[in-house]
């Protein structure tokens, strides 16, 4: 293995080692990334909408999410995005952004009242 090589291989090994890191911050460090969703081990509900830390497949969050929400809640569409740290706020980040945690979210919706009284 070339320097060159070494070099790449020790880099990678720490972006992923810092990616590591900030995920367990966000799932149990003092400013943890939403909150957990007790009845649903491995859901959180941040900024009102439920997420799952890591890339997942959007659709099968959906059902996923469709299938744990109350009545009068649903969830139409799922995405991924990235979040980090800053100070004490947890924001929306680009992926190359430092601590950038991936989320899946599903946007959570609240159905009319005459859809519920059907």
């Amino acid at each position: 293995m070339t320097v060159d090589q070494t070099y790449l291989v020790i880099l990678g090994a720490g972006i992923l080692q810092a990616s590591h890191n900030a995920r367990i911050l966000a799932e149990h460090g003092d400013h943890q990334l939403g909150r957990p969703w007790t009845a649903h081990p491995g859901l959180r509900i941040w900024n009102g909408n439920l997420c799952r830390l890591g890339h997942h497949n959007p659709a099968d969050f959906v059902t996923e999410a469709n299938d744990v929400l109350p009545a009068h809640m649903y969830v139409d569409h799922a995405h991924h995005e990235h979040a980090h740290l800053t100070g004490t706020q947890w924001v929306y980040c680009p992926p190359t952004a430092d601590g950038a945690v991936p989320l899946t979210i599903a946007i959570t919706q609240t159905r009319d009242q005459e859809e519920n009284d059907d």
